[in-house]
């Protein structure tokens, strides 16, 4: 079980698998993440890729995001989404997706824009910059919008990534670790 640690829903238990295939985010380190996220997550909409359990999108709904959509491959995992969600009451502020990422990126490009992306990929599967350049090149992010990326500590990531037009980039602005999870944040620039 996890405990939601913030909002409305706090103190709630969501369910997890028992498998080595998922692995939730720590509680301090989703904490700590949610306190740097705190101005922005308010009526935000946002893309949660290798959505897992649904924990953290879960937890950004209990926080006062407007509307979460959820992209999780597995089925079973993507049901268990939908549980999760029920348990909370927050299935009407969601939206599960049960495709590949780099799949649901292009079937969202251009028909949505998204406040915050927020991506924990598996660890050392080298699915870290693939997924940011895939962002970086559709029109998924809104201006001044952010992506949050939770990684392991020996995963490289880029600086800088070219967007889908000559001015557009997204820079890496911020990382946090805590132990071998390291949180980098990428952030596009506002006009």
């Amino acid at each position: 079980m996890i405990r939601i640690s913030g909002g409305i829903a706090k103190g709630r238990k969501i369910k997890a698998l028992d498998t080595m295939s998922t692995r939730p985010t720590l509680s301090r380190v989703k904490t700590s993440l949610f306190d740097m996220l705190y101005d922005r997550i308010q009526d935000a909409v946002i893309l949660d890729l290798y959505s897992g359990t649904g924990n953290i999108g879960i937890e950004a709904l209990s926080r006062g995001a407007k509307r979460v959509v959820f992209v999780e491959n597995n089925v079973i995992q993507a049901r268990l989404i939908k549980e999760n969600l029920t348990i909370v009451n927050f299935l009407e502020h969601a939206e599960i997706i049960t495709l590949n990422v780099f799949e649901a990126i292009q079937r969202l490009d251009k028909k949505r824009t998204f406040d915050i992306i927020y991506l924990a990929p598996p660890f050392l599967k080298g699915l870290v910059c693939p997924t940011i350049e895939a962002i970086s090149k559709s029109s998924l992010l809104s201006t001044c919008g952010l992506v949050g990326v939770e990684h392991h500590k020996k995963e490289d990531v880029l600086p800088l990534v070219k967007g889908f037009s000559a001015t557009d980039t997204l820079a890496l602005t911020k990382q946090r670790r805590y132990g071998d999870i390291v949180i980098s944040f990428y952030e596009n620039k506002c006009n």
